[in-house]
């Protein structure tokens, strides 16, 4: 049977191949779309959101409005790449009337709550709201994989990845709730470039998601290549549906992992215990690898 997964996205380019992917994937059963703010504000990551869905074949999905703000603090700062208005038609679908907290609180409740993996591609606040409203979901979530954080070196700050500093209270009652999680952090998506030619080889499979997801990546893969001087582009929260649809495709390795809040040079870093000297109890398997020639073959399939 298909794994079923529920995606949390602030929906930029990546974010859309990554719902692209999860949807036509026939390992994955794409049980619901929730949008939170992140690369922008929420409006927009949502139209983002539906506009991706409609155009992608994918309109069997419900989408939920979550969070509009981070829980504490300012927004995190953003480029003109995150805040882009994807250039799909606008969509006729609208989202569900009911919240993303209440959506997750009664879905995880429910006799489907512990066969669905939870999927945080932004910031982590509909479910840190969620746990703080009904505490009993933390037993009812079999795993979380997100894409997020990173041990060595941020993107945002040289401590921060976006998505952990967008929220980085949501975050911290995340990592230390005690549900199992998978951290799919930079470390990964730098081991995992999207080429040139892996872009065109998607765009001739020829189905309108693989056409528009090639489109949305080949935007991401020029602006790695001249602005950074990379050789390929990292196509970030595709990465953590590979994970989830061939976990052997990525490498982890367990870790104590904690959320600095205070920090004036360092909030929002994922603090790791690398090498375990320290003895503290691991709570995340964090991704130090990943096969990028599976990754690639994954989302192929994904989107044909």
């Amino acid at each position: 049977m298909p794994q079923k997964i529920i995606l949390d996205v602030d929906t930029g380019r990546d974010d859309a191949v990554a719902i692209l992917m999860a949807g036509h994937h026939p390992a994955l059963e794409l049980a619901a779309v929730l949008a939170v703010h992140g690369n922008a504000p929420l409006e927009t990551t949502l139209d983002n959101t539906l506009r991706t869905l409609e155009a992608g074949g994918l309109t069997h999905v419900p989408v939920y409005v979550g969070a509009e703000v981070p829980l504490m603090g300012k927004f995190a700062p953003t480029l003109d790449v995150q805040r882009v208005k994807l250039p799909l038609p606008s969509a006729a679908k609208r989202p569900e009337n009911k919240h993303a907290v209440q959506f997750l609180i009664d879905y995880y409740m429910s006799v489907d709550g512990p066969e669905t993996i939870y999927m945080p591609v932004g910031p982590q606040t509909n479910l840190a709201v969620a746990l703080r409203i009904e505490p009993r979901i933390v037993e009812r979530i079999p795993r979380i994989v997100t894409m997020g954080g990173a041990y060595l070196e941020g993107n945002t700050t040289p401590s921060a990845e976006f998505n952990i500093l967008a929220d980085p209270e949501a975050a911290h009652i995340v990592f230390t709730a005690g549900i199992p999680i998978t951290m799919v952090g930079l470390e990964v998506t730098a081991r995992a470039l999207v080429m040139p030619q892996d872009v065109e080889r998607i765009r001739d499979i020829g189905t309108p998601w693989a056409v528009i997801a090639a489109d949305l990546m080949a935007a991401d893969v020029q602006w790695f290549v001249e602005e950074l001087g990379c050789e390929g582009g990292q196509i970030y929260d595709p990465c953590a549906v590979a994970a989830v649809i061939a976990p052997d495709v990525l490498t982890t390795k367990a870790m104590r992992v904690d959320i600095e809040l205070y920090g004036t040079l360092t909030r929002g870093r994922t603090v790791a215990d690398i090498s375990g000297q320290r003895g503290w109890k691991p709570n995340v398997e964090v991704g130090v690898d990943m096969d990028r020639e599976r990754f690639v073959e994954l989302l192929y399939d994904g989107l044909r």
